[in-house]
């Protein structure tokens, strides 16, 4: 969860950081339909301080990471990829 790594030809740069608003939402790794981050949030049964601590990496618009729990399913690195970006959070 704290190194991740994604498919660099699906990025826009520069990517940004930011915490998360109510009504964000991304598509798990593993699944193929979007999913509140609010949602996500409660399945991980995150405290309200937890949640208020939590950072998004987006590229553009789109949630690409919520940093230490899980990537957008739309960014992973697949057998096409040709150029992958490793992201560690120290």
């Amino acid at each position: 969860n704290n190194c991740v790594h994604l498919d660099v030809e699906k990025l826009d740069f520069p990517l940004t950081l930011r915490r998360w608003n109510e009504g964000d939402n991304f598509i798990p790794f593993g699944m193929e339909q979007r999913k509140k981050v609010s949602d996500f949030f409660i399945d991980l049964k995150l405290s309200l301080i937890e949640k208020e601590r939590s950072w998004l990496l987006l590229s553009n618009t789109e949630i690409v990471w919520i940093i230490g729990k899980r990537i957008d399913n739309r960014f992973r690195v697949s057998d096409k990829s040709k150029k992958i970006l490793q992201i560690e959070l120290l």
